[in-house]
Formats: C-alpha cells, structure tokens, sequence
C-alpha cells in the first residue's frame, strides 16, 4: 500500500500540557515521518505553549485573528499553507490512540477513492471525570446528539455499512449529520475544490452538495478528547461557543442548524420536544446505563436539556438584538 502524504493541523492557544501530549502522540505513529508535516496555528498563547512549539519539528504559524474555526481563522490559515494530499484536523486536547492511528485512518482513503474523508471515534477512559466520559460517548454537544455521526452511533440510530476494516456511509444534504472535528482526515484536493475550510460542519456540507459524501469511519482508531473538566465548564464552552455562532462565525455558511425543508423541521420539533420535557431523554440515559454501567449516560437527560435552554437563550438574544 503506497502511504499517502499529510499534514497535520493543530490549533493552539494556553495549554501546553494538553499541546505536549497530543504532538507526543502523533510523533508516535508508526508512519513515514517525510510523509508528514505538522502545522500549528498558535492564537496568542502567553502560558509557554509558544516556547514548547519552538522544541517540536512543527511548522508554527500565528493566527492574529485566535478563533480556529471560520473563513480566514486558524484552520483556514493553515490549509492555505499545507502542500500534503490528505490534511487532518487535530485539536490540541485530542491524543490519538497507540501508534497505528494513523495507518488505520488512512487506510479506506487508499482502498476507496469516493471515500472523501475519515472521521475518529471516541475513547471513553474510566479515570476520566463523569462529564468527560459522557461527552466521549456521544460526542463534545449534547444538542447535536440527533444530527451528528457520533451522536447517532451511541443511540444506535444509525445504518453504516460493514467495510470488514471500517464503516462507510453516504451523508444527506437534507438533515446532514455533522462531523468533522476531534481526529478527521480530508482530501486536500476536495477542500481545494469548495473554496478551502470554514468550519467542520460546513465542510461537511458543501463536500455533500458536491456528491462528495461517502464517509468513512475505521473500527479501531480512537481519540481520546480532554473536554472538560467539570459539567460547569462545559456548561459554559457551550454557552460561550453558541454565542460566538450567532455573532462572529456567521459569514459564508451554507449549512444551518435551523431547519428549512418540511422533514427538517418535523425532525428538529419532535427533538426539542424530547429534550425540554426530559422523560425520553431519561429513559434513554437509564436503558444505556442498564446496558452498559457506564455512570456517565445518567448525565444524558439534564445536559442535552440545559444545553437545549442555552441555546434558545443565545438565539433569542441574537433575534432581539437585530431588531433594535
């Protein structure tokens, strides 16, 4: 199998533990190191993350603008500079897990040229606190859980197809299941094609629009995502980044989480039914619970509906402040 080459996009900003052991852990693989490159996208750190880059063999650019995601943020910048044919997308609180991650990522992506991308499960550690745990079973938002990969995989409400190695499946444009984010490896060439990166679900989306939809998700490559470290702090990431949705990252987006087909909305309804009146929502954390011990999934029911109240606050605030 001839191994393809990638670069590595890492955004960084004021945490340079998390930093050192996501780079330990990509330097690991068993890869040809001349067919990699690691770029880093630093927001301004001020905690010595900067100084930590400058031992690493990594390219270190400085994203004046600090925000990764967005037309010309980080991850764009750095897009702009990778010359690899595969480009993958790690956050610094990611660490890959054991040293074939990568082979095991870029495998269907040498089987299959209609696969267009590669996305990463989740590692679901014990030590971890009870929030993290939980955030590593059905992705890092709650409200996503009906709309997303990692959502619909943990509820079991999805039909991939059996690849033996790894799982395929075609993503919709209608109701398009977001992914993209945590560990996920693109084809260069295709970002090159909608006009490089804006955000994850936006890749998704416009790669879909293009019939490049065919995803792929490998049985034995996880990630391990350093999330939060308490269910307030993760209370208020959501409630700082759905804010920061609504004002800053808007410009040049064609998906939307809002719905606008007649089976989007009877979809979205029917999930803020469920989430604001909680029962469901509770039985699923009971039944997953029962299934599998993990304490973690009794935190299903009153996260997704708290989450559910932020983001109706951001959005109604949003709405009255471009009225006045």
């Amino acid at each position: 199998m001839k191994l393809p080459t990638i670069s590595f996009i890492i955004p960084t900003y004021n945490d340079k533990v998390l930093v050192k052991r996501c780079l330990d852990s990509i330097l690991s693989q068993k890869y040809p190191k001349n067919k990699i490159e690691i770029i880093t996208i630093d927001g301004g750190s001020t905690d010595g993350t900067l100084e930590l880059l400058k031992k690493y063999p990594v390219k270190l650019l400085h994203n004046k603008k600090r925000f990764p995601e967005g037309k010309g943020m980080g991850k764009d910048q750095a897009v702009q500079k990778a010359k690899n044919e595969l480009i993958a997308f790690v956050d610094q609180d990611n660490e890959v897990q054991g040293v074939s991650w990568l082979l095991n990522m870029v495998e269907p992506l040498t089987k299959d040229k209609e696969i267009f991308g590669v996305a990463c499960k989740l590692k679901v550690k014990k030590e971890d606190n009870i929030t993290n745990r939980y955030l590593s079973l059905v992705g890092t938002d709650p409200f996503a859980v009906y709309r997303s990969i990692e959502g619909r995989m943990a509820l079991n409400k999805i039909k991939l197809k059996d690849e033996e190695k790894y799982y395929t499946y075609k993503i919709k444009t209608e109701n398009c299941l977001c992914t993209g984010g945590n560990c996920f490896i693109v084809r260069k060439k295709l970002l090159d094609d909608i006009g490089g990166y804006t955000q994850d679900v936006e890749m998704i989306y416009r790669l879909a629009e293009k019939e490049k939809n065919k995803l792929a998700i490998p049985k034995h490559a996880y990630t391990h995502h350093a999330t939060v470290t308490s269910f307030s702090q993760f209370l208020r990431k959501r409630h700082y980044w759905a804010a920061h949705q609504r004002s800053k990252n808007i410009e040049n987006r064609n998906y939307s989480w809002e719905p606008r087909t007649f089976n989007e909305y009877r979809i979205f309804i029917l999930f803020l039914i469920k989430s604001l009146t909680i029962l469901p929502n509770f039985i699923v954390s009971v039944n997953n619970y029962l299934k599998t011990k993990e304490k973690a999934w009794l935190l299903h029911a009153p996260s997704v509906f708290l989450i559910t109240l932020i983001y109706g606050k951001v959005w109604i605030q949003d709405k009255f402040r471009k009225l006045i």
